[in-house]
């Protein structure tokens, strides 16, 4: 018999609901034409389509971030004031036509809408560390200023109160407008944090980080956490996160061509790139504490899409992701699934209805029973081992292909709540159902209920259509015996065993 054992008093550390976050940016389908369609005959009176909006509700969008590739030539004053005096100009990154009329002032409102945390990535490309800085005076200034009575002007006498600022978009790419090596970034990145501090001092502030490549995050934050000098009063420590951005399956990445078996060590990988950035980091700043943290800001199993992978297996694949973002929780506090709409989101608007597809359903399970505490576990699982792909899109001599690694058949994480523990349990096999009991150790509780979370289709590709929900989350309510619970946990199937309790 498999078991796993939860020790709810075994707390290793808390774990950020900005984990849950998602992304969005001026791409066709996903803000225009998208969230923000004011000729939809259901958009409100922002413009804002409030079928969508409740959907990202009912997700649990935590916070959203607005940057992406269209940020690295996107000056921020085209999209304030009247939206129809603002001017028309050429999307760079996507080659289409911006009319920029969703703007900073309407993201605040979507963000408000859904109740999520605002994140806005200013434009390092073709812009300037003044422009930033005053973008930082127009959201957040409260003082009798240019750029804060601007605000005024538009009718938001109240600031924005945009905490967290991202310094620039995938710098690293040939894709972005204004790409740069590292040394350059760092330098250009010192600028810009200097300037947007001085606007508003309590700002947290991303820097752009390379999960593939150590040296790059290296080089940066050796840069970005220098020490405050006395000649240099607001100097140092420019850098409270670092990001990171991976579509493991597409644009030839890791997992493109490999199979089932092989996709099974995506959780594995995506905390090995976890880990070798945070030791960067550690490394740059010469301190194995380092107050630093890691952003997967950008997210999603899948990269080049066509529509026909919207299904259970990305959903699962979904899972391990997150899975390992709360694992690495000590380290990783927030991360954003691109998108939250249109492109390859969970949210897909055909028309007057909304294709709600797997991953819809996934992020609203962890919404919902996600603690806020992550809580030791031990598991006695079989494990294969798999041959877990290496990412060549920047190689280095003498690479291997693969690393060997053992990856069990349940991928587990434990989280505790204030309505008790939830036990995340992905099983991987794709053809076997697991007997599995779980235990809860060394806690003196009054267990009310246990509940079983299922997302599950005999199929493994099945998909969503606009007149059927094939995948979706399903409830079953168990017996618990002497704290002890008897699972059985379907063949590539995401699970969620909560076992609520009050405190004796």
């Amino acid at each position: 018999m498999i078991t796993i054992k939860v020790y709810p008093g075994h707390v290793q550390n808390r774990i950020n609901r900005g984990l849950l976050g998602h992304f969005v940016e001026q791409y066709p389908g996903n803000i225009p034409g998208g969230i923000y369609d004011p000729e939809s005959e259901f958009a409100d009176e922002d413009g804002f389509r409030t079928d969508i909006l409740e959907k990202m509700r009912e997700m649990g969008v935590t916070q959203i971030r607005w940057a992406g590739n269209f940020s690295s030539a996107y000056h921020w004053m085209d999209g304030i004031g009247p939206s129809d005096k603002r001017p028309k100009k050429l999307n760079f990154a996507w080659d289409a036509l911006e009319d920029n009329r969703h703007g900073t002032a309407e993201f605040i409102k979507l963000c408000r809408k859904v109740g999520a945390e605002p994140i806005i990535g200013v434009n390092m490309g073709s812009g300037t560390p003044e422009e930033a800085m005053n973008w930082v005076e127009y959201c957040n200034g409260t003082e009798d200023t240019f750029y804060a009575n601007l605000r005024r002007r538009d009718g938001y006498e109240e600031p924005f109160r945009v905490k967290n600022w991202c310094l620039g978009n995938e710098s690293y790419a040939q894709w972005q407008f204004g790409m740069m090596e590292a040394e350059e970034y760092a330098k250009q990145a010192i600028h810009y944090a200097f300037a947007m501090r001085r606007a508003d001092p309590t700002i947290l502030l991303t820097a752009v980080g390379l999960e593939t490549d150590p040296d790059w995050n290296y080089k940066v934050a050796s840069k970005l956490s220098v020490r405050a000098v006395p000649y240099a009063q607001n100097g140092g420590d420019y850098m409270d996160y670092m990001s990171a951005h991976y579509y493991p399956i597409g644009n030839e990445s890791a997992f493109s061509d490999s199979d089932y078996e092989t996709r099974i060590s995506m959780g594995e990988f995506f905390h090995e790139r976890t880990m070798l950035m945070r030791s960067a980091m550690e490394a740059a700043a010469d301190d194995s504490e380092y107050h630093a943290k890691i952003v997967w800001d950008e997210w999603n199993p899948m990269g080049v899409r066509d529509g026909s992978e919207f299904t259970l297996e990305m959903a699962l694949w979904s899972s391990l992701i997150l899975n390992s973002f709360i694992k690495d929780s000590k380290y990783v506090e927030r991360a954003n699934y691109t998108f939250v709409v249109g492109g390859n989101g969970p949210i897909r608007p055909e028309g007057d209805r909304l294709l709600l597809q797997p991953e819809f359903y996934l992020m609203k399970l962890y919404s919902e029973v996600m603690g806020d505490q992550l809580i030791e576990n031990i598991s006695d699982v079989p494990a294969v081992q798999v041959k877990m792909p290496v990412d060549f899109r920047w190689p280095k001599w003498g690479r291997n292909k693969y690393k060997l690694r053992d990856i069990p058949l349940l991928d587990v994480v434990a989280t505790r709540g204030k309505n008790g523990i939830t036990i995340f349990v992905t099983n991987l096999s794709r053809e076997e159902d697991l007997d599995v009991d779980i235990s809860i150790q060394e806690w003196d509780i009054n267990a009310e209920k246990a509940v079983i979370h299922t997302i599950w289709n005999k199929d493994i590709r099945a998909r969503n259509t606009l007149d059927k929900i094939n995948v979706e989350i399903r409830r079953k309510e168990v017996e618990i015996t002497q704290n002890k619970i008897s699972c059985h946990f379907k063949c590539h199937s995401i699970n969620a065993v909560t076992v609520y309790m009050s405190l004796s």
